[in-house]
């Protein structure tokens, strides 16, 4: 009989809160709840992640301090060094350049703790099968909303309806990219990282479990397909390369200590990006632009290889305009409401004919922007310039245009802002969730936790910020729970 909480009225409501989550993150920017203020730093909205973050952790408050109660009577000290990371963040509210925006990073910093040390509490009164079936389902279902995004962008439906984002349409590479119910396609990319993972470690190394019992193998290799190529079609390149990196750790180490089987991985990847590219192709051909489907390919490749492979295959009689000069869309977590793209008068030319150098080379410019201005004083360099600054410095010392800009990688933003303790804070946190969650668990599933650890830490190269990211912090707690 699975243990279940008391049926008190709170108890319900997280219990529903709970099962609810591994699908509410997948709503990270749709719907938004926009409220009638902002400043020019920041837009103040409201997601569906972000409400149910807040009531959650609201509802657990008790529940967290019952847990550090019990740490300290137990004396078990290791499990509240964590807490340090956010204490001292919070602290640095006092030097930010951004007062406000501190305090609200600050707040949604406390309450993912709270909800993380609040769902440890919780796990042993939880249905994990509930949890493993909404988890897999709600993937699969929002992986299907992506593939219908791009059917209905080539047919010309605005985004206004599909809800794509501004540069994901057919406008810009020939071929639409889904960004599902996120603001744009690298979050979605990065939300499918622990299902593409775990359905990878269920299909090739695992042992018969609970977990891959609850579905037929070949129900399991059909969410894998729909997974796997789903994060591909996102054209991601930061959630591409991090899943691409992670699942050969995960090959790898499983090939050297667990299962010859994990070797099937590669081709089965292989599969998944091939079946993407033939679509990406398809939709290149059919979109209303006057791309053909060798244009469509050769563009992803070119993309994806940072042109260092120009396969050269499109025909000639049916060119793209090189439009080189036109910067590439680097977005941002200020960005508004996808919008439809700008109608080019002329031909129906996609703005991009392969690689652009300008999504690569912004992103590098603000990196290193954000390490020359944290080098400028030892002070800055130690403690940074405060929690939720980095937009504001870098305007206020002449270097962007808007404070609405971002540094795009969350190791250089948190130097910039935290400095080198925050840096060493934070590294000090990631070490002791590693060891902590690893314990007692058999060497298969250690390799599926650290590969997924592995992808959320190589992704956070390549954006900044907590409110569309709730699920690098999260997904990995759910993954805990269905392992231990």
């Amino acid at each position: 009989m699975k243990p279940q909480l008391s049926q008190s009225p709170l108890n319900k409501i997280k219990r529903f809160l709970v099962y609810s989550f591994p699908v509410v993150l997948y709503f990270s920017y749709y719907p938004v709840l926009s409220l009638p203020l902002s400043t020019d730093s920041m837009n103040l909205e409201f997601s569906l992640p972000l409400l149910w973050l807040l009531l959650f952790s609201i509802f657990s408050l008790k529940d967290f301090f019952l847990f550090l109660k019990a740490l300290l009577l137990e004396k078990k000290y290791l499990p509240l060094l964590p807490l340090l990371f956010p204490i001292y963040l919070s602290i640095s509210a006092f030097w930010s350049a951004n007062l406000l925006r501190a305090i609200l990073s600050a707040g949604v910093l406390w309450c993912i703790y709270i909800s993380i040390y609040a769902l440890i509490k919780l796990s042993k009164s939880l249905d994990k099968t509930i949890l493993f079936k909404t988890f897999l389902v709600g993937s699969v279902v929002v992986c299907l909303i992506c593939w219908l995004q791009c059917i209905l962008d080539i047919f010309g439906v605005p985004s206004s309806f599909t809800l794509l984002c501004r540069g994901c349409t057919s406008r810009i590479f020939g071929f639409p990219h889904p960004s599902g119910l996120s603001i744009e396609p690298q979050f979605m990319g990065n939300l499918l990282l622990a299902p593409a993972l775990l359905i990878l470690y269920l299909l090739f190394v695992a042992q018969k479990t609970s977990l891959s019992k609850i579905f037929s193998r070949k129900i399991l290799l059909l969410f894998g397909i729909i997974i796997v190529s789903t994060l591909f079609l996102t054209f991601s390149r930061g959630a591409i390369f991090s899943f691409l990196i992670s699942a050969a750790f995960l090959s790898a180490f499983s090939l050297k200590y667990t299962s010859l089987k994990s070797i099937k991985i590669l081709p089965f990847i292989i599969l998944c990006f091939f079946l993407t590219l033939l679509s990406q192709g398809l939709f290149a051909e059919f979109s209303y632009t006057n791309d053909s489907f060798l244009s469509g390919i050769d563009k992803v490749v070119s993309q994806l290889s940072l042109g260092r492979i120009e396969l050269g295959l499109a025909d000639s009689s049916r060119k793209t305009n090189d439009l080189k000069t036109s910067p590439s869309p680097v977005y941002e977590e200020s960005n508004s409401p996808a919008e439809d793209a700008p109608e080019d008068p002329g031909e129906n030319l996609s703005v991009f004919s392969g690689y652009v150098e300008e999504s690569t080379d912004i992103r590098l410019g603000f990196n290193a922007l954000a390490l020359s201005l944290s080098l400028s004083s030892s002070r800055t360099l130690l403690f940074g310039f405060g929690l939720g600054s980095a937009g504001t410095v870098l305007y206020e010392q002449g270097k962007t245009a808007s404070k609405l800009e971002i540094i795009q990688n969350e190791y250089l933003s948190l130097l910039l802002e935290t400095g080198l303790l925050g840096l060493f804070l934070a590294l000090m946190t990631g070490i002791i969730v590693l060891l902590l969650t690893s314990q007692n668990l058999p060497r298969r599933r250690k390799i599926l936790l650290f590969s997924i650890y592995l992808a959320f830490a190589l992704s956070l190269n390549f954006f900044s910020g907590l409110p569309n990211a709730l699920h690098i912090y999260l997904f990995p707690a759910l993954i805990i729970l269905f392992l231990h």
